[in-house]
């Protein structure tokens, strides 16, 4: 199976396991999630924390983790996917100027959105492994453009947080 970054010059290398990791992480926290919260709800027992947050409160965070989310996902998929590019350019405006992952941070937003209908333990564990994988992916893909864009990248790299987006510079504060 070619990836799509395979296909287009001047993009950086994927993770080699990327696609599969995602595919599996995601299934299984959307598993986790899904069990542990129809276990509550048939058999009034399991790691859900409704009962310590009433359930109103919880859709609040959740609607703006959704539409965050999606948000990110889908201007950064049309920011790398959505022009051929015949030299190397770094992306730097639009939501890469807010953070340096925002398709990595759209895909943890919408998992957070289900975790916070109904938020549990075992769900927010694998949260956690979900967020600790795209690090580690992150970081593989950093290498890679580092290497080809060089000190333009560690430039960027300094200037635009790579997980918690900056929503505005000093300049428009």
């Amino acid at each position: 199976m070619v990836k799509i970054s395979e296909k287009r010059h001047g993009l950086g290398s994927e993770h080699p396991l990327c696609d599969r990791i995602q595919l599996i992480m995601l299934v299984l926290f959307l598993v986790v999630w899904g069990i542990d919260s129809l276990s509550f709800f048939i058999f009034g027992y399991s790691t859900v924390l409704v009962n310590v947050i009433s359930f109103p409160a919880l859709l609040l965070p959740s609607f703006a983790s959704l539409g965050f989310g999606l948000y990110l996902v889908a201007k950064s998929h049309n920011a790398v996917f959505g022009q051929t590019r015949v030299q190397p350019k770094l992306l730097d405006s639009g939501v890469y100027s807010w953070v340096r992952h925002p398709m990595y941070l759209g895909i943890l937003l919408f998992c957070l959105a289900f975790f916070s209908v109904s938020p549990s333990l075992l769900s927010m564990g694998v949260l956690l492994v979900f967020f600790i994988f795209y690090d580690k992916m992150a970081a593989y893909e950093e290498k890679s453009l580092t290497q080809i864009l060089g000190e333009e990248y560690v430039a960027y790299q300094k200037r635009v947080p790579k997980w918690f987006p900056k929503l505005f510079s000093r300049s428009q504060q």
